[in-house]
């Protein structure tokens, strides 16, 4: 298992460094002046000139990429050409809020796509075994960014359950900061009407979110289950009379969950792909909003860090799902 990590970290480098280099030739590549942009519309050329020569704009592509990278090792993401601060710190602005709807999301992708693919398994053909079609079908069929219009129309608008966006009320003082979590800082502090509002304004961006990928889950769940029950040790278990709890819990679950983790951690990865969406129709202050801000005004070095972050969540998901296949089926050895 060591050696096996050992060389999936080191890929995850050779990764990550084509990831570097490809994002930052196409944001060079793409139309537009980075220091034209940081300068202001009314700004003179002089100035665009000193700024492009502060922030090391006017060297040659492959010297900015080499400083880049020295400065990456270090740990430095550099400054916001936009921003005019460090990029670590607006990361630690901005990503907690994301980290905070992502988590809720996937927590609400495997808690209704695991429990509804097994039922609707186990019940087949049955008006349960529909409904959850229904759901999937659905689920794959909306553009997260209709789905999240919709809910707004309807259960902001229509009936004014839950707000239309933001993280929390602004009548509502956020809860001391610990973790820069809402949710576990107003637990932590015992700040429950901050804990309240901060779960009101989560909901209906977190059930966007995942809905999609729920339904995804829930097929696959389905799938799979269908397939293992299929199976003649569970036509042999049942044969001598092992209650249906065992059967389903200890043999079939467990031999199912090998494809449906696979499925669940891409699902999990893709969360962030689809968060700059939702953070746009619902005003969410995450890292999809400050991606969104930085590509249309081209803050080069607040891009690579998003990006490099991303990966590396991702990599990083899909890297815990290979050691849970181990953990999971004894069967599988990494060497």
């Amino acid at each position: 298992m060591w050696a096996f990590l050992v060389r999936r970290l080191s890929l995850t480098l050779v990764t990550l460094w084509g990831l570097t280099l490809i994002t930052f030739l196409i944001v060079h590549i793409a139309p537009g002046d980075p220091a034209r942009t940081a300068a202001g519309p009314q700004a003179r050329q002089e100035q665009v000139e000193q700024i492009r020569k502060l922030y090391g704009l006017d060297q040659p592509l492959w010297v900015q990429y080499a400083r880049y990278m020295g400065r990456l090792i270090r740990g430095d993401f550099g400054v916001s050409l936009w921003y005019k601060r460090p990029v670590s710190v607006e990361l630690k602005t901005y990503l907690i809020p994301t980290l905070e709807l992502a988590f809720c999301a996937a927590v609400l992708l495997i808690c209704l796509g695991f429990p509804l693919g097994i039922l609707s398994a186990i019940h087949r053909n049955s008006v349960l075994d529909h409904a959850v079609r229904l759901f999937a079908l659905t689920g794959v069929s909306f553009p997260i960014f209709l789905l999240g219009l919709i809910l707004q129309l309807v259960f902001y608008r229509a009936l004014g359950w839950f707000p239309a966006g933001g993280r929390i009320s602004p009548f509502v003082s956020p809860p001391q900061t610990i973790t820069g979590f809402y949710i576990v800082d107003a637990l932590l502090t015992g700040n429950w009407r901050a804990l309240a509002s901060a779960l009101h304004h989560l909901a209906l961006p977190a059930v966007t979110l995942a809905y999609g990928s729920a339904a995804v889950v829930s097929r696959m769940t389905r799938s799979c289950f269908l397939e293992v029950l299929g199976e003649e040790y569970i036509q042999t278990a049942r044969a001598k009379g092992m209650p249906e709890r065992i059967i389903l819990l200890r043999h079939a679950l467990r031999n199912a969950l090998i494809p449906i983790i696979t499925a669940t951690a891409l699902q999990i990865g893709s969360l962030l792909s689809g968060v700059l969406l939702v953070e746009v129709i619902f005003s969410w202050p995450g890292l999809g909003t400050y991606a969104y801000t930085s590509a249309v005004v081209l803050d080069v070095n607040a891009i690579m860090a998003i990006t490099i972050v991303t990966a590396l969540i991702y990599i990083g998901i899909n890297l815990l799902a290979d050691v849970l296949y181990a953990i999971i089926d004894p069967r599988i050895q990494y060497t």
